[in-house]
């Protein structure tokens, strides 16, 4: 039995004791004074029987009520519920810091969609299960496990994260891809610390940024996460961002893309990793977009260079975004044709047609389309056969296995598709001359990388001839 299952079990023994003594409490003295009384009647007893019955009758239906309204734990897996979790945790961080985990069955979706609900139940409960006799062997007894949403279980422990590292990174070597009742589970974890803020929300919100983007740095981790907010506002408020143009090779005019960082009240860079999550959450992403797409506008002169410019599908989606955009011509006649809106899209946008149309806009006012992640993303895929794009950029994955022969024929496939699609290709991170020899073979338009040369700052950009 797992400590949530005990903890549920102690929980209802003391809510049955709640409500069940005052029914012993008031059906002693009723008899007491029942029975105690010099003249007592056969109609006062009646009377008494009667509301002694209707009021355990009420006590039961109101205990029958409250204990569905203060349930603890999850009906299927038997962890407990976010709200009770919080509570657990919230008390527990008013007291030391704790540990903070996200564990996620990565997989249920499919699991669910292979062999059923009950299937994909059967596989949280097992997760449950090696969680905690996990932990009991190191031990752990009392483990709080609460199912957040899904396929995602939160868990908590007393200290600081660095003391369970360890830990988390053999339950994964052990559990991370295993099999139960030939079912195959594929398990994901990530942690913080409440040494980042004790707002449980926050904490939370930041463990699903970590979890989304596989990333975590110590080195960023100098903030605690309301001083990171305040941080990034302030930043995007001052305008306080930096912009690095890496060179892109090809056969016609020179090519920049852009890396965009902010800069904290002292001078050091925020990295995309860490701003992107935050400013969506507030909702202040387009803010920055439209920011950038103004400072490059007012960059481009007479000299025929390119500037790619990576926007958020949301935003490219955005009405506003699409006003400002549409108008920048006007301050910047220079800039109409020079500019590359470059997007990326793991969802498919179900309103295709709005889009497409709203792309086709871009195009025809001055701009150039982009799409990023070719051969990673089968959005990618997807929209080149169905928008007007002028470039596209394979996934990174095909750049690091350039040189295998299984590679280099799916390369000539998407590259080809393309081009009767009408786009040019790009490949990214080109480090070595082999590397861009075959690229060049396989016939890929631009490349980039360090072995072309590193990212240069807009002081640089600007003095370069």
């Amino acid at each position: 039995m797992t400590y949530t299952e005990e903890k549920e079990r102690s929980h209802r023994f003391a809510l049955a004791l709640r409500m069940g003594l005052p029914i012993f409490f008031l059906s002693s003295v009723t008899l007491f004074a029942l029975f105690t009384q010099t003249y007592t009647t056969l109609t006062s007893l009646v009377i008494l029987s009667i509301a002694l019955l209707g009021i355990m009758i009420y006590f039961i239906f109101y205990l029958i009520y409250q204990s569905s309204q203060e349930n603890i734990t999850d009906t299927v897996t038997h962890t407990f519920t976010p709200e009770y979790f919080f509570r657990l945790f919230k008390k527990s961080i008013a007291k030391k810091t704790q540990t903070l985990v996200l564990i996620s069955v990565e997989n249920l979706w499919s699991i669910n969609e292979r062999y059923g609900i009950k299937n994909g139940d059967k596989a949280l409960q097992s997760t449950v299960m090696k969680l905690d006799t996990f932990f009991r062997d190191k031990k752990i007894e009392k483990l709080p496990v609460g199912r957040y949403k899904g396929s995602d279980f939160l868990v908590f422990l007393p200290g600081e994260k660095e003391q369970y590292l360890p830990f988390i990174e053999l339950f994964l070597s052990k559990y991370q891809n295993h099999i139960n009742d030939e079912i195959e589970i594929r398990l994901e974890a990530v942690m913080i610390d409440s040494r980042l803020g004790d707002d449980v929300e926050l904490l939370v919100s930041r463990l699903y940024e970590l979890h989304n983007d596989r990333v975590s740095s110590e080195k960023e981790d100098i903030y605690s996460i309301n001083e990171l907010e305040n941080e990034i506002s302030e930043a995007l408020e001052q305008k306080h961002f930096s912009i690095g143009f890496w060179p892109v090779y090809g056969d016609e005019d020179p090519v920049f893309d852009m890396t965009v960082k902010l800069i904290d009240s002292e001078g050091r860079f925020i990295h995309q990793s860490r701003y992107i999550p935050v400013l969506n959450r507030l909702n202040k992403m387009r803010r920055l977009e439209s920011e950038v797409l103004e400072q490059i506008g007012a960059l481009c002169d007479e000299r025929n260079r390119n500037f790619v410019v990576t926007i958020s599908s949301v935003t490219l989606r955005n009405p506003h975004f699409f006003e400002h955009a549409l108008t920048l011509f006007e301050r910047y006649p220079h800039a109409r044709y020079k500019i590359t809106l470059m997007f990326e899209e793991k969802e498919y946008c179900h309103q295709l047609e709005r889009f497409a149309h709203q792309i086709a806009h871009y195009r025809k006012a001055g701009y150039k389309i982009a799409l990023d992640r070719l051969g990673g993303y089968h959005t990618t895929l997807l929209y080149l056969k169905e928008l007007e794009v002028d470039l596209v950029r394979f996934d990174p994955l095909y750049t690091r296995h350039i040189k295998e022969a299984g590679y280099q024929n799916i390369i000539q496939g998407l590259n080809l598709s393309a081009h009767l699609c009408g786009a040019k290709t790009w490949m990214s991170m080109i480090e070595d001359g082999i590397t861009d020899t075959v690229a060049q073979s396989l016939k890929i338009n631009y490349r980039q990388g360090n072995f072309h040369g590193s990212i240069l700052t807009m002081e640089e950009l600007i003095q370069s001839q």
